[in-house]
């Protein structure tokens, strides 16, 4: 039985709707949640014909699943992220987003990598960092610019599957000059 947890990667995140299907490949079962419902709360769990024959009644439940709104949201979510414009958008927006980090990362030199696919990006702190993620998030903040930290070692920006290449830019020059003042402290 192969199982994907795909509540972060899923609904579009990594430019597909769900990131296995940049791999050719097809779960059992698959979860997902938090962009599913668009910041509306729910939960699903999708299983092939053969894994679903497994379940009866009462044999799998869920906190956030099944109520006729979240359903009607997570409808209108996928159906509003699952097009070309948007899948193909947010590969096209990976890489201005990874040329611009790596960019950063060639004046500074306070990353090991940057990884990721999509707009689900991570930056890896370069070993003279580590354990500084906080550092950074805090830089950022007060260059009024949100980014998240993923562990002690990896900063993640989260931007919109829809952000404009102007504002890309700009939250690549709020980080830059973050880093700057962090560094000069």
């Amino acid at each position: 039985m192969l199982i994907f947890d795909e509540v972060q990667t899923g609904v579009g995140r990594t430019g597909y709707l769900y990131a296995h299907q940049a791999y050719g490949v097809t779960p059992d079962l698959l979860s997902s949640a938090k962009s599913l419902g668009g910041g509306f709360p729910i939960g699903a769990m999708l299983a092939t014909e053969k894994a679903a024959k497994s379940f009866g009644i009462g044999t799998h439940g869920s906190t956030y699943g099944g109520n006729p709104l979240a359903c009607a949201v997570a409808l209108k979510v996928v159906e509003t992220v699952n097009t070309p414009a948007v899948l193909d958008g947010v590969r096209e927006r990976n890489q201005r987003f990874v040329a611009g980090l790596n960019a950063i990362n060639s004046k500074y030199k306070v990353f090991k990598e940057v990884r990721g696919m999509g707009l689900l990006l991570g930056c890896v702190l370069a070993d003279e960092f580590a354990g500084r993620s906080k550092d950074f998030l805090k830089a950022a903040e007060e260059q009024q610019l949100m980014v998240l930290v993923a562990g002690a070692n990896v900063i993640r920006p989260a931007p919109s599957l829809i952000i404009d290449e102007k504002d890309i830019d700009e939250g690549l020059q709020r980080f830059d000059a973050a880093i700057a003042a962090m560094l000069a402290a």
